[in-house]
């Protein structure tokens, strides 16, 4: 069940989670960059946007998900200041600021993924953070950089981990069928659209 599920960012019409405005446009703008890359890849993998995290009342959203085979890559979006990123006795920081938000646990978003996928034969990779600079030509640096249950990825980098992760073998269609029952749907109403 190759394919393209979802759209991108339709999750952040409430933005009651981001600090204003500009905040929030700029996950949405984050999250569309990732999704133009692995669209293209649609053919060789189920691709997934915007799902709910199986978690009852849990508002958070996974922005983003590839099935190849039975292997699952979850991949969450950012758009960060450019600058160094670095982690130190467990402080990150970017140059001397301290970033707090940098530093959340992913680690329980794998765990749901597996729980929600338990009994389909589903291998749920660490999640990937891929950071997106938010001012064109300028350059975020996360090699330092240490999150707990995530790898960190550049924008630049997607293409090539998602190239190296796609299997020879389709998505699983029952891995796809009960990811697909966590897809956000955009609100019926005035201006909206469904793919």
């Amino acid at each position: 069940m190759n394919g393209i599920y979802g759209r991108a960012a339709t999750g952040l019409a409430d933005t009651s989670w981001a600090v204003n405005e500009s905040v929030a446009r700029m996950g949405t703008k984050g999250e569309q960059l990732s999704e133009k890359v692995l669209n293209t890849f649609s053919s060789r993998a189920a691709v997934m946007h915007d799902l709910r995290v199986p978690i009852p009342g849990f508002k958070a959203n996974i922005d983003h998900v590839i099935v190849s085979g039975s292997r699952v890559l979850i991949l969450d979006s950012k758009m960060w200041k450019p600058g160094f990123y670095w982690t130190l006795a467990g402080v990150n920081r970017r140059g001397r600021e301290k970033v707090p938000h940098t530093g959340k646990d992913q680690t329980w978003i794998t765990k749901a993924v597996e729980s929600h996928l338990r009994g389909t034969g589903a291998e749920v990779l660490t999640v990937r953070l891929v950071i997106w600079p938010s001012r064109t030509g300028e350059k975020v640096s996360t090699w330092l950089l240490k999150v707990p249950g995530a790898i960190l990825i550049t924008g630049d980098a997607l293409a090539r981990t998602v190239r190296s992760f796609i299997g020879r073998r389709p998505a699983d269609d029952r891995i796809v069928a009960r990811l697909a029952e966590l897809i956000v749907t955009p609100a019926a109403g005035p201006g909206s659209a469904r793919r």
